[in-house]
């Protein structure tokens, strides 16, 4: 099980992306949960997008009106998605709880959250408002991808909405928001997702 996992996350940390969040604060959450069974990591994974989503969703109040009717549009469809993708990890938990099922369940969602119609409407909006979308953005995806690889999928890209790609320091601001747990004493004080 250890060289399994070890493998994945090799294969996720030569993806570009994870090579410039240089911390492994994604991997983090990826070990965290490659002991546990496929039913519990699934549900780990779908807790951290839902937290993810409910910021995002308690922070349109703050953006400007026209901005904040754009990302409401992309908010309602993730929500949307996550409600789905609860559904489809309690269909594959009773359905016996193989990866493959999980892997698909976190396919879907990931090829809806980041639908190329979906996000060309989200890169209309001002300067100030993409560079929050973008770390709203690149945290879910963070969070799909490492499903992806946990259940022997491969991960997306993360698509750019902003110029400025979301910097570790702006994601480690939101792993707080959601809730994650920090490493252990004695390691580095990153947040992990």
């Amino acid at each position: 099980m250890r060289k399994k996992a070890s493998n994945a996350v090799g294969s996720v940390a030569k993806h570009p992306l994870y090579q410039r969040l240089a911390s492994g604060s994604l991997l983090l959450l990826f070990l965290m949960t490659s002991g546990c069974n496929a039913t519990t990591t699934a549900q780990d994974f779908a807790n951290v997008i839902a937290g993810i989503l409910n910021i995002a969703n308690a922070e349109i109040p703050a953006l400007p009106p026209p901005d904040a009717a754009i990302v409401t549009q992309w908010t309602t469809l993730g929500t949307t998605l996550d409600a789905q993708l609860q559904t489809c990890i309690t269909s594959a938990t009773a359905a016996g709880g193989k990866k493959a099922a999980f892997l698909a369940c976190f396919n879907t969602f990931a090829a809806g959250i980041a639908s190329p119609a979906e996000l060309a409407q989200l890169r209309v909006l001002s300067a100030g408002s993409r560079s929050k979308v973008q770390l709203w953005v690149t945290a879910i995806i963070l969070g799909v991808n490492a499903a992806l690889t946990s259940f022997g999928g491969t991960p997306t890209a993360t698509p750019q909405v902003a110029v400025v790609p979301a910097s570790l320091d702006d994601l480690a601001q939101l792993a707080r928001r959601v809730g994650l747990p920090r490493r252990q004493a004695g390691v580095s004080p990153s947040w992990g997702f």
